[in-house]
C-alpha cells in the first residue's frame, strides 16, 4: 500500500523507490508520507531558514528562527522586515555575526530585485546552485537544501549533510572511510528521486 494516493505528485516517487530498493520500502512503511511536496511558506523564507540551519542542531536552529520571526512580527521571513532590524536585535535572536551578514546580503539582493527567486525557479538545478553560491554564506549544502525544500526538486543528494551521510552509511553498510563516490553509487538506484530517498533517510535518523 502506498502512503500517497495515485493522484499525489509523490506517488510515482514512492512507487519507484519501493521497486528499486527494499530499504526504501521499509522506510516508507515506517515513516509514512514524505512532506517534500508541501509548498514552503515562501522561497525567501526557506532560503533564510536554511542559512540559520547551517551547522546547528535542529532544535537550536528552530529556536533562533522563532526568535527572529517574533522580532519581525510576521509568520515568515520577509526581506524588508529583516533589513529593518538592527544588528543588536539580530544578535539577540542568536545569530552569529557571519550569519547576520549572509542574511542581510540576501535580503538586500531580493528586496532590490537583484535576486529573483521566482524567476530562478525556472532554471536547472546546476544554474540555481551556481547563482545562489555567488552570495556569501551559500555553499553547496545550502543550495541543495534550498532546491529540495523551496523548489521541490526531486533528484538532489546533499552529501554535505552529516546526518544524511550517517544514515546512508548505517543503512547501506558503508565503511566509515568510504569516499563520496561510494555514497553516490549506493544512491544511483534512487534516481530520479534521490531527494525523496534523502527525506526518508533523515526520518530514520530522527
Amino acid at each position: 500500500m502506498f502512503t500517497h494516493p495515485p493522484q499525489h505528485p509523490l506517488h510515482p516517487a514512492e512507487r519507484h523507490l519501493r521497486a528499486a530498493d527494499p530499504l526504501m520500502t521499509k522506510l516508507i512503511e515506517q515513516h509514512g508520507p514524505c512532506a517534500l511536496a508541501e509548498p514552503p511558506p515562501s522561497h525567501f523564507h526557506t532560503l533564510i531558514k536554511t542559512i540559520i540551519d547551517q551547522q546547528l542542531s535542529v532544535k537550536v536552529a528552530q529556536r533562533i528562527a522563532e526568535r527572529l520571526l517574533a522580532l519581525q512580527g510576521q509568520e515568515r521571513f520577509e526581506p524588508e522586515a529583516l533589513l529593518g532590524l538592527d544588528e543588536a536585535s539580530l544578535r539577540s535572536a542568536g545569530l552569529s555575526r557571519s550569519k547576520i551578514r549572509y542574511i542581510q546580503t540576501l535580503a538586500a539582493a531580493v528586496a532590490a530585485g537583484e535576486l529573483d527567486l521566482q524567476q530562478l525557479q525556472r532554471e536547472s538545478d546546476e544554474d540555481v546552485a551556481r547563482r545562489l553560491m555567488a552570495y556569501p554564506g551559500v555553499g553547496p549544502w545550502t543550495a541543495e537544501i534550498f532546491l529540495m525544500f523551496a523548489f521541490n526538486r526531486s533528484d538532489i543528494l546533499p552529501l554535505g549533510d552529516l546526518a544524511l551521510r550517517n544514515a546512508i552509511r548505517r543503512h547501506c553498510r558503508l565503511d566509515p572511510a568510504a569516499p563520496r563516490a561510494d555514497y553516490f553509487a549506493v544512491a544511483e538506484k534512487w534516481r530520479p528521486y534521490r531527494s525523496i530517498a534523502s527525506w526518508y533517510l533523515w526520518a530514520a535518523v530522527d
